[in-house]
């Protein structure tokens, strides 16, 4: 190297710390991405119960749940409500359509009559 021994044991000690601080580096990140892939298939398989820690479902488990919300089961389920809030929706429309057409219904007759008096009233281009 140098020829110059406190030099050489200084530059060989920086070698050596910077090559150790970057294996612990990579070993750390390699760590947390292991613990996170653990908790990843945790998550995914799900947990037994155990004391202090209750029951957790697997993906597979959580998503029938799910489908089973999205399927009528003549009551209780999500689509059943979604079916009800649907079928009062259209009440309240058809409703409202049917009084506005009375509505309407009742003033044609007035329209009628005002257009047929303003057409009597206005004298001819002839």
């Amino acid at each position: 190297m140098t020829g110059i021994l406190w030099l050489d044991v200084f530059v060989t000690i920086t070698i050596v710390g910077g090559a150790a601080g970057l294996l612990a580096r990579g070993v750390t990140g390699l760590a947390r991405r292991l613990r996170r892939l653990s908790h990843f298939l945790d998550d995914w398989n799900g947990e037994e119960a155990r004391p202090g820690v209750p029951y957790r479902p697997g993906f597979a488990e959580r998503v029938a749940l799910i489908e089973a919300e999205l399927r009528p089961n003549h009551g209780s389920s999500l689509r059943d409500a979604i079916n009800r809030v649907e079928q009062g929706v259209r009440r309240v429309e058809d409703g409202l359509a049917s009084h506005l057409q009375q509505h309407r219904d009742a003033l044609l007759p007035a329209e009628t009559l005002r257009s047929s008096s303003d057409a009597a009233e206005a004298p001819s281009p002839e």
